[in-house]
């Protein structure tokens, strides 16, 4: 499955939050700072969109405090990210 660039417009209006980090390598590379920008779906499970790709992933963790990644999966496009969202 390949999946399709979602626009960051289309990220912010379906409720995606930032939170920017400070990582001076990534910021030298790409020329611009790298900002984490995800949306918690349940305790255990958020979907994370990269600046630099305009793809999102889901992410199921074992718990907030250890945050091991149970397992990752892709997000297509838009509406499949949609429908995960209903």
């Amino acid at each position: 499955m390949k999946q399709k660039k979602i626009n960051y417009a289309d990220i912010i209006a379906l409720g995606f939050k930032e939170e920017l980090t400070y990582d001076s390598v990534f910021e030298k590379i790409h020329g611009y700072p790298f900002v984490i920008i995800s949306k918690k779906l349940t305790k255990n499970v958020y979907l994370e969109w990269r600046q630099d790709t305009r793809k999102c992933n889901g992410f199921a963790i074992d718990n907030k405090r250890k945050g091991n990644i149970l397992y990752e999966f892709k997000v297509k496009n838009l509406k499949h990210l949609k429908k995960l969202l209903k």
